[in-house]
């Protein structure tokens, strides 16, 4: 590397220099080829990006990109560099990511509206080396996926790959593919060169702007005029679009590398990284590399292409006598149909039958049969192997879907629009979302492996982003503060310093991992590493593709959501267990849906446990808006989202169900459509419904329009559309401007929140069966949640303390009695189960459960071969006071399992415990909640009910109807949860729970930001504020809190959320 663009410094210069005089103005590092000083401007003052292209003097291609997609390589998004490659006037741009594609889709999308060539291509590790592989158009690209593919899958661990020796790899590549040799392949350039052939190998210069060039490029020039057939191209192997985002690259190499900035410092680059350059900057950074410059262009001709793929497609499905999928799915329908709408009336039936008919047109205009039969047999399997299942979202709005059993949602009666589901202007195929119940999703998944094959089948991936908290924690380990003052910034506890801060706001939202997406499956009919690579997943058995959801659809794979629910799992839990305790089958579809019961417990808001209606906000709103039928659930579920909050639909709709305000619509077309929601929309199908009957859209139109306001929407459709509307209201109904105007608007603004109702329908029947189950079986109910856990916003805690209100008895652990999950000894008994027993293990549960009963701790530990710290955490948690020993006695005897083991004389030991002093009721209750994080015969703040009612504490119970509202008081109780959602505008709430119930604590932001560590950081509190109970709903808003005196023996800990 020459300095100074290879001419010698005069000695006038070099001593002004020196002397620090004035002299030329040097060029600044981010110099583009604006004259000198032009790239600056003020202090302070930042130049507006470029809006047009720049025409490049020296026409260059960068081929080594990397992006932020090499996870904790590179700093800039896919994007950004295309966006930077514009301004820069480049050629084309390759992007070269460690072992994957991981930014393909999102790098091509964002080239491709720039009008910027793109190459494709990756990293590979091999070893200790990094060998950078660009792909001759589309069958170098799909060979590489296959490579790098097969690579992954070979060591069966995620983030771990295997590649062949180079032969192999040259022979998989077959020459399409063209490989870039660096300064650190000079010593086996002619081995590179045997196994990729002469016309796939090419020199290549790294510029870095450090010493180091010098060396390394005389290295490579040496090979370059040793074998002059090779040719060369100049790279800035850039880990970051600008010179701006360059200290978070070095940030992330060194926690790669599991170090500080400081200590990585020495191999890192000296300004953190290289960032993307202009032919002009690589021509004056390195004198003479015009050739290779123009090369680069050339090569990049050669190998780039758009990343416009032929997609897999689904894989035929096999039917009877050769019959085509078509047919085979209308027969399917049709029979299946006679039986699902048998109980219906005359008009629903026929009613239904013309829809299905109708419906299964548009299935094979769209061609979409095969879709829906391999969902069909996907629930099928499901219901052979009696596991749980139901489909929902907008599938619901379908006759054909409730037909084959997946959905449960009856579309006619409910007048759900199928066009929001399925029209013939889709750009892909439908949407069906499978809820299955959550402890057996994975026989679901590994069926689906099963029959297609893990070449053919894959999970979606989920691209983890740093967030706030994980931003905060890595960019303080990565300037090298202690993980304990990192954990306390993260947590929002202390003030973060500026340097972390600013770091921080860097790394929040850059792709930090790649996860699994919570359902999402890819099926194809040919190996998916056609379009992109496969690897292993952090479970077991599981492999994902290198792309998300959005990747996915980009490129035309085929999704199927296979989503886990853990209400599914509890309601499954709850049929069974009424069945053993009562010998009572209950079939949920068959349940009246009119038990004025169950509506009254959940006008009171007795909702704890029940599905998605337990929240706080649910809870607290449960009061006011009475449900007296089911589709009051229907619209409960819909309007406590974050859509009708912000878009201000909550209180109208409760105001006008109360009377307090009357119903009204701005045309009297509109009563069709919100006449049920009293003239509020709610539902997206209603904003559908009023394009059809104000401006008599079709169903397909209705449906145009609420994708065209969807997330990405287009402002020449919606000018289209807008025409189409205010044209239609004025033919159909004679709806004058103004009038359509507003309907417009009102349309505009809901549809950037609308819930579906049908997933409102699918959800609000889980509501109404887990309230059945809670009001008639609140034992088998409990259980059923117990043993789906974790799910929902209480803990077990929680979950057997409101048993308790509900007069349901709980017998402590025991192993004589209990079983790995908790077990209904009748409808209103249960017994704790082992798997709460702290320091146990599932394992060691499953083998005290099959063992017992037991004569003695020495039976016990032999027979289901456990440890001393088995027996120990056994001890602790009381599970041994059936031995007719106390639990300090137990622990004492403990040891006798050291020598009580398979293959051992029986009777060896012979421990015999002293005469030890008892347990006092707080001290068996504080060892509980140690234990078991459970208090079966008492609820821990009982034990300090007596001192606080001493200090003016009032309990939950009297909040309602005890106190009046606008009163100051003090409430005291265990922390359940905490919530700080987006909507409330920095308002914190706190969940709180004594003996008698629970208490909604409303935090200030300024009230937080004063006593943050305390209401962050106690299991206990004491709050005082003013009582609101006038609506119904009761809630404390706090003016200060106070620690609970012994709160932390109270509780194991709240479940927080945001």
């Amino acid at each position: 590397m020459r300095f100074n663009g290879g001419a010698p410094l005069s000695w006038s210069r070099l001593e002004r220099i020196l002397s620090g005089r004035p002299g030329p103005e040097p060029v600044p590092v981010g110099h583009t080829g604006t004259p000198a000083g032009g790239a600056y401007g003020e202090v302070g003052e930042a130049s507006p990006p470029p809006r047009e292209r720049r025409l490049s003097t020296v026409p260059f291609a960068e081929l080594h990109a990397v992006s932020s997609y090499s996870f904790l390589g590179g700093a800039s998004e896919p994007e950004d560099l295309v966006a930077r490659a514009v301004e820069l006037g480049l050629g084309a741009v390759g992007l070269l990511d460690r072992d994957g594609f991981y930014g393909a889709v999102k790098f091509a999308e964002a080239a491709a509206a720039a009008g910027l060539d793109t190459v494709f291509g990756a990293e590979l590790t091999l070893g200790d080396k990094i060998l950078p592989v660009i792909a001759r158009g589309p069958e170098g690209y799909k060979r590489l996926s296959h490579l790098m593919a097969d690579a992954h899958m070979a060591t069966r661990e995620k983030d771990k790959v295997a590649y062949p020796p180079l032969e192999l790899i040259g022979d998989r590549l077959g020459g399409t593919c063209v490989v870039l040799a660096g300064w650190q392949w000079v010593d086996e350039i002619d081995h590179l060169i045997d196994a990729f052939g002469a016309a796939n190998v090419v020199l290549e210069y790294e510029v870095s702007m450090t010493p180091e060039d010098a060396d390394r490029h005389a290295a490579l020039d040496r090979v370059f005029n040793r074998a002059e057939h090779l040719p060369a191209i100049v790279t800035a192997a850039p880990a970051a679009a600008t010179r701006d985002q360059a200290r978070l690259a070095a940030a992330k190499r060194a926690l790669a590398r599991r170090e500080s900035l400081a200590q990585a410092h020495g191999d890192l680059h000296p300004m953190g990284a290289n960032w993307l350059r202009s032919g002009e900057q690589l021509a004056r950074m390195l004198p003479g590399c015009e050739p290779k410059l123009a090369y680069s262009v050339e090569l990049a001709q050669a190998c780039a292409f758009t990343l416009d793929l032929v997609a897999p497609e689904l894989p035929r499905y096999p039917t009877p006598d050769g019959r085509s999928e078509m047919d085979h799915l209308r027969g399917l329908t049709l029979a299946s149909a006679q039986f699902r709408y048998a109980g219906r009336g005359p008009e629903v039936r026929r009613q239904a039958m013309a829809q299905i008919r109708y419906e299964l047109e548009v299935i094979e205009e769209l061609n979409f049969p095969g879709y829906f039969l391999i969902v069909y047999d996907l629930v099928d399997f499901c219901a052979r192997e009696n596991i749980m299942c139901q489909g929902r979202g907008s599938a619901a709005n379908s006759a054909v879907c409730f037909a084959l059993g997946i959905t449960n949602v009856e579309p006619i009666e409910a007048g759900l629009l199928f066009e929001r589901f399925l029209s013939p202007d889709r750009d892909g195929p439908p949407d069906i979302d499978l809820d299955i119940e959550s402890g057996r999703r994975e026989e679901v998944i590994q069926y689906v492996y099963n029959r297609y094959g893990r070449d053919n089948a894959a999970q979606v991936a989920n691209v983890i982003t740093y967030r706030t908290k994980g931003a905060v924690r890595d960019a303080a380990r990565a300037l090298g503060f202690a993980q304990g003052a990192a954990d306390s910034w993260a947590k929002g506890m202390t003030e973060v310093p500026d340097a972390v801060e600013k770091l921080a706001a860097q790394f929040k939202g850059q792709p930090r991992h790649l996860g699994i997406h919570s359902g999402g499956m890819v099926i194809c009919d040919r190996p998916i590493a056609d379009v992109v690579p496969v690897e292993w997943a952090r479970m077991e058995n599981r492999s994902v593709v290198q792309w998300d959801k959005d990747d996915c659809a980009s490129a035309g794979l085929v999704k199927f959501d296979l989503l886990g629910l853990g209400m599914l799992e509890a309601l499954h839990h709850m049929v069974d267990l009424v069945e053993e305790t009562t010998g009572r089958t209950v079939h949920l579809w068959e349940l009246p849906l009119d038990d004025a019961r169950v509506y009254d417990m959940l006008c009171r808001a007795d909702s704890v446990g029940v599905f998605q209606v337990e929240s706080r906000a649910q809870m607290g709103t449960l009061p006011r808006l009475k449900p007296r039928r089911f589709f009051d659930l229907v619209v409960e579920v819909a309007l406590i989202r974050p859509g009708p909050i912000q878009g201000g639909s909550v209180h109208p709709y409760l105001r006008r169900r109360d009377g307090l305000e009357p119903v009204e619509f701005d045309h009297p077309v509109l009563e069709k459509s919100l006449g049920k929601t009293l003239g509020v929309p709610l539902f997206q199908e209603q904003l559908m419904q009023i394009c059809v009957d104000a401006a008599g859209f079709s169903g397909r139109e209705a449906d145009a329009l609420r994708r065209a306001m969807g997330s990405k929407r287009s402002p020449a459709k919606m000018a289209a559309l807008k025409s189409r509307f205010f044209e239609g209201c004025w033919r159909t109904n004679e709806i004058g401007s103004d009038v359509a105007e507003g309907l417009w608007q009102k349309i505009v603004a809901f549809a950037a929140y609308g819930f579906p109702e049908s997933h409102s329908q699918s959800f609000a029947s889980l509501v109404y069966f887990s309230a059945w189950f809670k009001r008639h079986y609140p034992a088998e109910f409990c259980v059923g949640l117990l043993r789906a856990q974790p799910m929902g916003f209480y803990s077990p805690q929680s979950l057997i303390q409101d048993a308790r209100r509900h007069g349901v008895t709980v017998l402590p652990v025991n192993v004589n009695e209990s079983g790995c999950e908790a077990r209904c000894v009748d409808s209103y008994t249960i017994r704790v189960g082992l798997n709460l027993v702290r320091g146990l293990g599932k394992d060691a549960a499953l083998r005290v459960e099959e063992a017992a009963p037991f004569a003695d701790i020495a039976d016990l530990s032999r027979r289901a071969d456990l440890s001393v710290e088995h027996v120990e955490a056994l001890a602790r948690a009381g599970a041994l006071d059936c031995f007719g020993v106390t639990r300090r006695q137990a622990l004492w005897q403990a040891g006798v399992a050291a020598t009580e083991r398979e293959g051992m004389l029986p009777g060896l030991s012979s421990v015999v415990a002293p005469s030890l002093p008892g347990m006092n009721p707080f001290e068996l209750m504080a060892a509980d909640v140690a234990a078991t994080g459970v208090t079966p015969g008492l609820m821990p703040v009982e034990m300090v009910r007596s001192a606080l009612s001493a200090q003016g504490v009032v309990p939950a119970s009297e909040l309602l109807h005890g106190v009046e509202d606008g009163t100051r008081v003090r409430v005291a109780g265990v922390i359940t949860h905490r919530q700080h959602p987006a909507t409330a505008g920095g308002v914190t709430f706190l969940g709180m729970e004594d003996e008698t119930g629970l208490i909604n604590v409303v935090i200030s932001v300024g009230l937080w930001n004063k006593q943050r560590v305390l209401a962050r950081t106690a299991k206990a509190l004491v709050v005082r504020g003013i009582v609101q109970n006038a609506s119904g709903a009761v809630s404390v808003v706090a003016d200060r809190l106070e620690p609970l005196a012994m709160g932390e023996l109270l509780s194991r800990g709240s479940r927080d959320f945001r």
